[in-house]
């Protein structure tokens, strides 16, 4: 198990979130919000759009 060296327990708290905070903005900045292809975004849409209509 990886255990905290003893200098990361001297640092205030906001200190060690900071490398926390910069792997989650390192991923959130390279994970794509929308499929890159359009054939996956038609697809994304034509699948959350088919379940909306109701039949009376």
């Amino acid at each position: 198990m990886n255990y905290p060296t003893p200098s990361y327990f001297r640092q205030s708290v906001g200190e060690q979130l900071l490398a926390h905070y910069a792997r989650r903005d390192a991923v959130r900045h390279s994970t794509p919000l929308l499929p890159i292809q359009w054939s996956a975004l038609r697809a994304l849409f034509h699948r959350s759009g088919s379940g909306t209509q109701k039949t009376v």
